[in-house]
């Protein structure tokens, strides 16, 4: 099955209706830093973010996990490179629609996926500059949003995580 594009106002019904699913993108180098970019659309607009993206309707998670990577770094990552970081609440008073009545809650599967640090990534149009930023640097950092830093939080609310953390690379 192809994935489902929705057209606009059914799209806008989707959002402030429903909870999207999506997949970030810890993409972490041999040095320990993590892939982030200034988001140049809302929600979290303006603040330095990971790549990812929502789940298509007829999406697998893999076939979505490889439209993602390669659309918003320009990197062939597959399901096999991957390891299940934690599933989180992300949940927006804005949306990507002007209307200000519209939220956004996503549950974020959140992969981890070692890449080189001198791997050829680009951005796309979600994100400016991606670069690789030191994960006590992203702590630290108030122009990283709370989301980002989260996942680097042992006591942050993780889904099915409860008392036990995934392993660092």
């Amino acid at each position: 099955m192809a994935p489902i594009k929705l057209g606009l106002e059914q799209f806008k019904a989707v959002v402030r209706d429903t909870v999207l699913v999506s997949l970030d993108l810890l993409l972490i180098n041999e040095r320990g830093e993590l892939l982030i970019g200034r988001r140049t659309h809302a929600p979290a607009r303006g603040y330095a973010f990971v790549p990812g993206g929502r789940v298509m309707k007829g999406e697998t998670l893999a076939i979505a996990l490889q439209r993602i990577a390669k659309e918003e770094t320009g990197l062939d990552l597959t399901l096999n490179q991957v390891v299940l970081h934690g599933i989180y609440d992300h949940i927006y008073d804005d949306s990507c629609f002007d209307d200000a009545s519209i939220s956004t809650q996503y549950v974020v599967i959140a992969c981890r996926c070692a890449v080189s640090s001198d791997a050829q990534v680009f951005s796309d149009q979600q994100h400016e500059s991606l670069h690789f930023m030191p994960v006590a640097e992203i702590i630290a950092d108030p122009r990283v949003h709370p989301y980002t830093k989260m996942y680097f939080d042992e006591h942050a609310e993780n889904l099915f995580f409860r008392g036990v953390r995934p392993r660092a690379n």
